[in-house]
Formats: C-alpha cells, sequence, structure tokens
C-alpha cells in the first residue's frame, strides 16, 4: 500500500524506527526489501525512503539521557552482526556507520526516549529540525 502511495503521488517517505538492531532492520525492509519477499521486492520496496531516525548516532548527538538507554542484548549483537554481513549494508556507508555507532554504543534507544528529554521533544524539536535540516539517510 505505502508503495502504491508512493508511486501515485511522488511524495517523500520518511521511515521512524527505534535506535536498534530490529529499526534498523524494518527500515532496510522498507527501502530494500526482505528476504521472506525478495520476488516481489520491485513492487513493494520503497528505494528512496528516508530514515529520519530514531539513529543510533542520535543516542549522544541529542544526548538522550542513560536512563532511558537499555543495554544491548546477546541477541541484538547478533543481529547487529547478521546486518553487517548483508550486501545492502556493506554498500551503503552512512548506514552502515550506523550500525557500527549501535554496536560501539553498546546500547539502544526506543522512540518514546527521546520524551525523557521532554514531553514534546519528539514533535517540537526532533522531528521539525530532522525535516528542516534534512538530518537523514
Amino acid at each position: 500500500m505505502l508503495r502504491r502511495l508512493w508511486d501515485c503521488l511522488q511524495l517523500p517517505v520518511f521511515c521512524l524506527v527505534d535506535a536498534d538492531p530490529h529499526g534498523v532492520e524494518i527500515m532496510c525492509i522498507y527501502r530494500f526489501g526482505s528476504k521472506a519477499m525478495s520476488f516481489e521486492s520491485g513492487n513493494l520496496t520503497i528505494p528512496s525512503v528516508r530514515w529520519l531516525g530514531v539513529l543510533p548516532s542520535d543516542i549522544m548527538r541529542v544526548n538522550i539521557p542513560r536512563h532511558v538507554q537499555i543495554t544491548l542484548t546477546e541477541s541484538d549483537k547478533k543481529k547487529i552482526s547478521d546486518l553487517k554481513q548483508r550486501d545492502y549494508i556493506k554498500n551503503n556507508p552512512a548506514i552502515l556507520r550506523e550500525v557500527d555507532m549501535l554496536s560501539e554504543l553498546g546500547v539502544k534507544a526506543e522512540i518514546q526516549a527521546l520524551s525523557a528529554i521532554s514531553p514534546r521533544y519528539l514533535l517540537d524539536v526532533y522531528l521539525t529540525n530532522k525535516i528542516h535540516h534534512g538530518g537523514w539517510i
């Protein structure tokens, strides 16, 4: 459905996901497709989807409070390792940098962690600045 809207209306598509390995994977499925649906990827993916955030680099950049950061689990570390083996990540330096950053930080953050900065931070500051200044990948 999203692909059809993008095809018809040619509107930019932004992706807002958690700054964790599963959030990265969700963004990648929209942009590159999934293994299970590889035969349909041309009809389902949106190659120009813009990863707005929450980027792993945003954890430090916007100073997400430590008490809402979550330590990576062994499962998260395994998922990061799996992500780094995928050609579409290896061939995209910006995405690879973010995946590496996630591993280096050793923590992840959910979208709602931004509300620990301020209750309206996500809408009033984060998204507004990201869209206005082009802070996406």
